[in-house]
């Protein structure tokens, strides 16, 4: 009897791998034809959005796209190759036919001519033929044109902010109008000039040459410049005063509709670790419209690490003046952080929003409960010990203002008397304000890539197009950990070093019984 029940259940063991087989096999038939992928990233990172699919569908003319990719790529290339074909078959597909892909081979001297003349460069790349590595030249570039204008992507390193560039592109091109995004300058602000011959790292250069993808950028000279023709003007980390004219000249770009981000900390620290106080002559001006800013420094248990050094020693310790906001800190209903992870701000001031009628605000992010205040004198060192004293409690440091606001030259017989003078807005302007100016500089960008996404992300919000930020963010830069308390981090730490040994022995006890079992069977 057993061995007839054995055979029996060889036989349907056979039976039922051989119709898992064929189950298989015509799935795989059947995604031949009609494709369809699962995406169990948490950002849905390998799925176009929902926001390229709908400028896909609203494109009304044909848009090539000419890729240029050698056939002879090294193996950590394949990816970067196979991601951009499946992501252009993709956007192909939502656009109704009017996004014409062409795969060219650069092998091909016309072909190459022609990638270089688009400004395409050849890359050098180590090839393997023949059993050994060989240097040679080739091509990862992408042109996107329509009509006579183009646009180019000329080397796809990675797949991280592929679409982005692709869906940006397009929006570029089939937008008519440019956007143009200014610099206040001439008050110590950081320099968007982008010389990497004099960087010392304090500087806009990444930030800039970001930007530049999709806006024209210039410096305005509130005494001289106008600000006509200016969509979203940025006030970088000025350290000297604004005059009364200049300061009627940023009231009257937000009276036209103009947006504004204030980057204006209160407190300068320089590379020595010793501050100042920055009297920028603003503070009257945006507590007016709603916020004001605060000459304290910001110290959070939601922190980052910094480096600092000690005689020829470099050390590294947790550092409360770097406060870390995590997702749970920022604004789920705004688009600009909504779908951030993180964002440090290095020496940051706090904010106090009290805005009038018609003017609405945000908190975009604060700190956690379990932050404080730092007032003069301002203690650094990374070595101080902690105000147990202090008291504890959130923090605004992101404000955004829209809204209706009233010029703060309305009382001003000398302003309100000039020519072209308006005593409101029409709604349309924006501001955002940060007691921070130093998280995007090229040296905190190097340490914290996500500050440029949160930069970038606001600027989109204001000039361009907002359902591009939900591209961007859909790339996860840094997955923080939750903050544990000392109990919990015990209780985590007991738990790694002890499940798996008991795993262990709870699998061979049941492992044990069940072959007991089969034994007295038998």
């Amino acid at each position: 009897m057993n061995c007839l029940h054995r055979i029996k259940n060889n036989r349907n063991i056979h039976f039922f791998t051989l119709l898992l087989v064929g189950i298989l096999a015509m799935l795989a038939f059947i995604s031949v034809r009609h494709f369809f992928r699962i995406d169990l990233t948490g950002s849905q990172q390998y799925s176009i959005s929902k926001a390229s699919k709908n400028i896909m569908r609203e494109l009304d003319d044909i848009v090539t796209v000419k890729v240029f990719f050698s056939k002879e790529l090294p193996p950590n290339l394949f990816t970067v190759k196979q991601y951009t074909e499946d992501i252009l078959s993709d956007l192909s597909s939502f656009s109704k036919g009017h996004l014409s892909v062409r795969f060219l081979d650069p092998s091909d001297e016309a072909v190459s001519k022609e990638a270089v003349t688009l400004g395409i460069p050849p890359i050098r790349m180590n090839i393997l033929a023949k059993d050994k590595f060989e240097v040679k030249n080739g091509f990862l570039g992408i042109a996107l044109m329509y009509a006579d204008q183009y646009e180019i992507i000329p080397v796809v390193q990675s797949t991280q902010n592929l679409e982005y560039d692709l869906i940006s592109s397009v929006k570029k091109l089939i937008t008519p109008e440019v956007r143009r995004v200014g610099f206040t300058t001439g008050h110590g602000e950081y320099s968007i000039l982008q010389d990497n011959l004099m960087s010392d790292g304090d500087n806009y250069n990444e930030f800039s040459k970001s930007l530049e993808k999709n806006y024209k950028l210039k410096e305005i000279d509130l005494k001289n410049d106008s600000t006509e023709g200016i969509h979203t003007l940025i006030v970088g980390g000025p350290r000297e005063s604004f005059s009364e004219d200049e300061k009627y000249a940023l009231d009257q770009f937000l009276m036209k509709g103009g947006h504004l981000v204030y980057l204006v900390p209160s407190v300068y620290v320089d590379s020595d670790l010793k501050t100042s106080v920055v009297d920028t002559n603003l503070t009257d001006l945006l507590t007016y419209y709603g916020v004001t800013t605060h000459s304290s420094l910001v110290l959070d248990t939601s922190n980052e690490t910094a480096s600092f050094a000690q005689g020829v020693i470099n050390f590294i310790v947790p550092y409360p003046l770097w406060v870390k906001v995590l997702s749970e800190s920022f604004d789920t209903e705004n688009p600009i952080v909504s779908k951030l992870e993180s964002l440090v701000l290095p020496w940051g001031n706090p904010l106090t929003i009290d805005v009038s009628d018609g003017v609405r605000a945000a908190t975009l992010a604060k700190t956690t409960d379990s932050s404080w205040l730092q007032n003069e004198p301002f203690n650094l060192d990374p070595n101080a010990p902690e105000d147990i004293d202090a008291t504890r409690m959130s923090y605004d440091l992101i404000a955004i203002l829209a809204g209706d606001f009233n010029s703060f030259y309305s009382d001003s017989y000398s302003y309100s008397q000039k020519e072209g003078f308006l005593s409101s807005s029409d709604g349309k302007g924006r501001m955002i304000v940060i007691g921070n100016a130093r998280f995007i500089t090229d040296r905190v960008l190097q340490q914290f890539p996500q500050n440029l996404k949160f930069i970038l992300n606001t600027i989109d919000y204001l000039t361009l197009d907002e359902s591009l930020i939900g591209i961007r963010s859909k790339t996860v830069s840094d997955r923080p950990l939750k903050n544990l308390s000392g109990n919990q981090r015990q209780w985590v730490k007991m738990i790694g070093i002890f499940l798996m040994p008991i795993l262990v022995v709870v699998f061979g006890i049941f492992r044990y019984i069940h072959r007991k079992k089969q034994r007295i069977v038998l």
